[in-house]
C-alpha cells in the first residue's frame, strides 16, 4: 500500500480539505467530520487500494481502512491542515445524527427480529403453499389435512409476540423466559376468544379494551422493554437472597399490566381515528385516499392498527357485495413482492439473497411478513421506496375504480377476487395494471437507490469459517474471553465492519463484569491512545485485538482504565483494564466487545465455539 497516495486519494474524493471540519481515528477506520457529506465521492473512495468500506454513521464520514489506519491518519495529518478534532458545530451534527429517532427505532426493529427471520421466511412459504392448494381445490379448508397443515404454517405468525418477547429480553439483556412468558400472555387463548366476542373486560375494576395481538410486533416490545427496566431496577435493590423470586415477579407484572391496559386502548382509539380519516379521505378524494392506502398499508399492519377498518370491509361486501377500499389494498401486498425480489436480484450475499427470494415467493403468493421483516425493515430505504410504489398502485386502483367483489387471498391469487359476477369490467383491468406499475416502480427505485453496497456486506460469514492455508500452523493455541459476559457470533455485532469479518475472525461478548483480563498470553503491541482498545501479540505471532465497545473511541478514554502500556509482558487472564460499563451505556454506547484475531489469514485452521463457554478457562477460539 502506499500510504501517502492513499491519503491524498482520501483527501480529494471527501470533497478537498475545505470540507473536512475534523478527522480522527479508531483502531480500523478514519473518521471524518465532513461539512457536506453530499460531495464526498464514496463510490471512489470504496474502490481505492487499502479501503474496506465507507460508512456514514453518527454524524462521521467513516473510511474503514484496517490495520494501517494509523500510518494514514499520520500522512493526512503531516501533509494537511485538519483539525484532529471535531468542532462544537459538528458535536451538534453528530448528537443529531445518534438523536434521529427513526434511525434508531429502525435499528431496534432489525435486531429483534432477525433472528427469526428466516423461521419466518419458512413459515411464509408453507402459508403461500396453502393458499396455491386451496385456490387450486387440492385441498378443501374445511379438510383435517388443510387444518393440521395450516395450523404448522400459520403458528410463527400467531404466536409471533412470543418470539418477539425472547429477541426483545435478549436484545435488553434481561430474561428471555419472562419475554417468553409475556409474548404468551398477549396471545392467550381466551383474552384472544373475549377479543373476537367483544366481552367487556376489567382489571380491579379498571376498564380493559382488548385488542387482537396475534401476528403482532409493537405490544410485545413495549411490554418486555418495561419488564426489562423493571428486572435491571429490581436486581439493583432488592437483596441477592430474594432476587431470584422477586425480580422475575415484579417485571413480569411490570411487563403484562400496564400493556394490557395501556396497548389495548392507544391500538384500538389510533385504529378507529385512522380508519374515520381514510374513509372520508375516501369519500372525498378517492385518489387521494388511493395514494395512502396504497403507500402506508403495511406499516398500518405492523403496527396492529388495522383492525378498525375489517369491520368497515365486511360491511362493505355483505351491504353492497363489493368494497373499494380492500381493492385498493392489494397492491401493498405487491409492493413488498418487488422490494423482495429486487433484493434478490442486486444482492451478492448469499443470505441476503437466499431470504430475499423466499421472501419474494412469499409475498407473491399473499404472505407479506418474511418480505417484511426480512427485506423492508431491514432496509428501511427499501421499505420508503415500497411507499412511493404502493402509492402509484393505489392511485391508478382509485382513478379506475377498482372493487373487489368478495373477500379471500392475497397476491396472484387475489385475481378472481376483482372479477364482477355479472362480467369482467374495469376493476379486473386495473388489478393488473395497478399491480404491474406497482411492481415496476417499486423494483427500479429499490434497485437505483433502496439497497446499497453497504445493504450487501456479507452477514453470511461466520466466525468459525476456515481460512486458507498460508504461512503458520499451529497446534490448538486457544483463546478465551477477556471479560465475563454474554458470549456472541461476531456477525450479530451492530459494526458491519466488525461483523462482515473484514478485520478477521473472532467472536463478541457482552460484559457483565468491570475487569479486561488478557485473552492469550503475549506482549502488549498496542494501547489505543483513547483507551478503547488493546492489541496483543503472542510469542507464536498471534495478532490479537480487543475493541471495547462500538463507536466509544468517541469518549476519548473516559471511563477506561487502562493497567498495562505498550511493551509490557502479560499473562492469560491477568487483569489489564478495569471499565466503567455502566456509564459507557448510559452515555449511549453499546458495550459489545470484539476479540479479533487481526492476522487471520496467516494461519491455517481457525475454529470458534460461543456456545456455553466457561469465561476464564475455556478457549472460545482455538488456531491450528
Amino acid at each position: 500500500m502506499d500510504v501517502e497516495q492513499l491519503a491524498d486519494n482520501i483527501i480529494d474524493n471527501v470533497g478537498g480539505t475545505q470540507n473536512i471540519n475534523g478527522l480522527i481515528h479508531c483502531v480500523t477506520r478514519l473518521r471524518f467530520y465532513l461539512k457536506d457529506e453530499a460531495r464526498a465521492n464514496t463510490k471512489a473512495i470504496e474502490a481505492l487500494d487499502g479501503v474496506i468500506s465507507v460508512i456514514s454513521s453518527g454524524g462521521q464520514y467513516q473510511v474503514v481502512i484496517g490495520n494501517q489506519v494509523e500510518k494514514v491518519y499520520d500522512a493526512i495529518m503531516n501533509k494537511y491542515d485538519i483539525s484532529g478534532e471535531q468542532t462544537k458545530n459538528d458535536e451538534k451534527i453528530k448528537s443529531k445524527a445518534e438523536k434521529n429517532w427513526f434511525n434508531r427505532f429502525m435499528a431496534l426493529i432489525v435486531a429483534i427480529v432477525s433472528p427469526a427471520i428466516s423461521a419466518i421466511a419458512v413459515a411464509g412459504i408453507l402459508k403461500g403453499l396453502m393458499a396455491l392448494l386451496t385456490s387450486t381445490n387440492v385441498l378443501s379448508e374445511k379438510s383435517p389435512t388443510y387444518l393440521i397443515l395450516y395450523a404448522i404454517a400459520d403458528a410463527m405468525f400467531y404466536f409471533l409476540p412470543i418470539l418477539v418477547g425472547i429477541s426483545t429480553a435478549k436484545h435488553f439483556h434481561s430474561n428471555q423466559i419472562i419475554g417468553a412468558g409475556i409474548g404468551a400472555s398477549l396471545v392467550y387463548p381466551s383474552l384472544v376468544n373475549a377479543y373476537n366476542a367483544k366481552t367487556a373486560m376489567n382489571l380491579f375494576g379498571i376498564p380493559v379494551i382488548l385488542a387482537n395481538y396475534t401476528s403482532s410486533l409493537f405490544p410485545a416490545i413495549f411490554a418486555v422493554w418495561l419488564a426489562s427496566v423493571a428486572e435491571h431496577y429490581f436486581k439493583k435493590h432488592i437483596t441477592p437472597a430474594a432476587q431470584i423470586i422477586l425480580v422475575p415477579l415484579f417485571s413480569y407484572l411490570v411487563g403484562t399490566i400496564p400493556t394490557f391496559l395501556i396497548a389495548g386502548p392507544v391500538l384500538s382509539y389510533l385504529s378507529k381515528i385512522l380508519s374515520v380519516a381514510v374513509i372520508g379521505i375516501y369519500n372525498f378524494a378517492p385518489v387521494l385516499a388511493g395514494i395512502i392506502l396504497g403507500a402506508f398499508w403495511q406499516v398500518m399492519v405492523v403496527f396492529g392498527l388495522h383492525y378498525a377498518f375489517i369491520p368497515i370491509l365486511m360491511n362493505n361486501i355483505t351491504t353492497m357485495h363489493q368494497d373499494p377500499i380492500n381493492a385498493i389494498l392489494g397492491v401493498t401486498v405487491f409492493a413488498q413482492f418487488a422490494v423482495a425480489l429486487a433484493i434478490f436480484l442486486k444482492a451478492k450475499n448469499k443470505k441476503n439473497k437466499e431470504i430475499a427470494g423466499a421472501a419474494a415467493l412469499t409475498a407473491f403468493l399473499g404472505v407479506t411478513e418474511p418480505a417484511i421483516y426480512g427485506c423492508s425493515l431491514k432496509h428501511k430505504k427499501a421499505f420508503v421506496m415500497s411507499f412511493i410504489g404502493g402509492g402509484v398502485g393505489g392511485a391508478i386502483m382509485a382513478l379506475m375504480n377498482a372493487k373487489n367483489y368478495a373477500f379471500g387471498s392475497n397476491g396472484i391469487f387475489a385475481a378472481p377476487l376483482y372479477i364482477n359476477p355479472k362480467g369482467l369490467d374495469s376493476s379486473f383491468w386495473a388489478y393488473i395494471i395497478a399491480n404491474v406499475a406497482t411492481v415496476l416502480v417499486t423494483l427500479i427505485l429499490v434497485m437505483m437507490f433502496g439497497y446499497t453496497k453497504q445493504d450487501d456486506i456479507d452477514e453470511s460469514k461466520t466466525t468459525s469459517e476456515i481460512k486458507p492455508a498460508t504461512k503458520i500452523s499451529l497446534h490448538d493455541f486457544g483463546i478465551i474471553s477477556p471479560v465475563q459476559g454474554k458470549i456472541e457470533e461476531l456477525t450479530q455485532v451492530k459494526d458491519p465492519v466488525f461483523a462482515s469479518g473484514s478485520m478477521g475472525t473472532g467472536f463478541a461478548v457482552v460484559p457483565s463484569s468491570e475487569e479486561v483480563t488478557a485473552p492469550i498470553a503475549g506482549t502488549i503491541s498496542t494501547v489505543f491512545e483513547t483507551k478503547h482498545a488493546i492489541g496483543l501479540i503472542s510469542n507464536d505471532g498471534v495478532e490479537l485485538l480487543i475493541h471495547m465497545g462500538i463507536d466509544t473511541v468517541n469518549l476519548k478514554g473516559k471511563y477506561f482504565n487502562i493497567l498495562v502500556k505498550k511493551g509490557d509482558k502479560v499473562e492469560k487472564g491477568q487483569s489489564i483494564a478495569q471499565v466503567e460499563w455502566d456509564k459507557i451505556q448510559k452515555a449511549g454506547y453499546d458495550t459489545t466487545t470484539m476479540v479479533i484475531v487481526t492476522n487471520s489469514d496467516e494461519f491455517k485452521q481457525i475454529d470458534t465455539n460461543t456456545n456455553e463457554i466457561k469465561q476464564k478457562d475455556s478457549p472460545i477460539i482455538v488456531i491450528r
